[in-house]
């Protein structure tokens, strides 16, 4: 893939990560590319990150790592749609996107279901 097509899917990328952070009770939607790296997204306007950026940069590493080992699986058990994290301050959600992530955080309270059928409509991956 050329610079010239990597952007302009970064881009069409970004902008569905704004239709995202529309949705009610969504922080953070970003995705992610296979080395651990944002390359679109980020923080919905007003919301303050709950973690420094030396502890993102290890969340993305983390989240890359994690959504290939599980590919490993893909044979047998069929693709992930997507995986969720509920911890006590935020919901975790990562949608496997070609080779990137779509990584979002959502308030604890979030119906997790639901949610997770918006994003994957807003980002084509019904």
């Amino acid at each position: 893939m050329s610079q010239v097509e990597k952007t302009s899917e970064y881009w069409l990328l970004a902008q569905k990560c704004n239709l995202v952070l529309r949705e009610d009770k969504i922080r953070f939607a970003a995705i992610i590319n296979k080395l651990g790296k944002m390359v679109a997204g980020g923080f919905k306007e007003g919301v303050t990150p709950q973690v420094g950026d030396a502890e993102l940069q290890k969340m993305y590493l983390e989240l890359a790592l994690r959504v290939s080992m599980r590919q490993e699986f893909d044979y047998c058990l069929g693709p992930v749609k997507y995986s969720t994290s509920r911890r006590e301050k935020a919901t975790l959600l990562s949608f496997p996107i070609g080779s990137n992530i779509l990584l979002v955080s959502a308030e604890p309270t979030v119906q997790t279901d639901p949610i997770a059928s918006r994003v994957m409509k807003i980002m084509g991956i019904v």
